[in-house]
């Protein structure tokens, strides 16, 4: 770090290392370590919901770190139950409200179509957005990797696709609840529902107005989005 800004000044740094979060003790002795060197340099990094802790979070504060994304996944507690992630819905919660105490951005990464994930479930994330309002979210559908519970599940489900680098748009490996482009919808509206939570005033009000009628619209056709025997075709989303 201190050799990247004396030789190059970068204006930002990104730390794709999912375990850079692992230690508190680790984050407190690189804050100091940067301290000491004059060696701070604003950076994004990846953790867990339940690695902010306020001496990690105050301690990412001091190296500099503008930005964490973090593995949400569901804003439904079963949903995170059935992924065995081991987090909870307060974790959430508390991690966020704690980045933005210090002036960290927090972001969330989000899945859908996970086994189980119905309406309710993809409500109660959007309602979670609407609540704590996390600076960006980044949403993915369910990955079957090789070598999980969750793979061998699914996998006599697979088709000619079997690989997560044949999921671009959200396509989904295993048969979902929903096809794709319903999946994609909720995906732009959940993007859209991060935007409108950070407005303010007038043009978040007409935001809120907008995603609640586009809410409404996707209810109307979940039924007919879903997988399976249906409908051969759905109607444009929010035209």
């Amino acid at each position: 770090m201190a050799r990247l800004k004396e030789s190059v000044g970068p204006g930002h740094v990104w730390f794709a290392d999912d375990i850079f979060g692992l230690s508190h003790r680790w984050i407190e002795r690189f804050a100091d370590e940067l301290a000491g060197r004059n060696a701070v340099i604003p950076f994004t990094m990846q953790s867990r919901v339940d690695l902010m802790t306020p001496s990690s979070v105050e301690a990412l504060a001091r190296a500099g770190a503008e930005e964490v994304w973090m593995g949400v996944e569901s804003g439904a507690q079963k949903i995170l139950d059935a992924m065995d992630k081991g987090t909870t819905i307060g974790q959430v919660r508390a991690a966020t409200r704690l980045l933005k105490q210090h002036g960290i951005r927090a972001s969330w990464f989000l899945q859908l179509g996970y086994p189980g994930e119905e309406w309710a479930e993809i409500l109660s994330t959007r309602d979670l957005i609407r609540e704590e309002r996390p600076d960006d979210v980044g949403v993915s559908v369910a990955y079957p990797l090789p070598g999980t519970l969750f793979y061998e599940r699914v996998r006599g489900q697979f088709g000619e696709k079997t690989h997560w680098n044949d999921s671009d748009e959200l396509a989904m490996l295993f048969e979902g609840t929903y096809s794709g482009p319903f999946y994609r919808h909720v995906r732009d509206l959940l993007h859209d529902e991060a935007v409108a939570a950070n407005a303010e005033g007038e043009l978040a009000e007409a935001r809120r107005r907008r995603l609640d009628a586009l809410w409404r619209e996707a209810e109307a056709v979940e039924m007919a989005a879903r997988s399976g025997p249906g409908p051969t075709s759905l109607p444009v989303f929010g035209a």
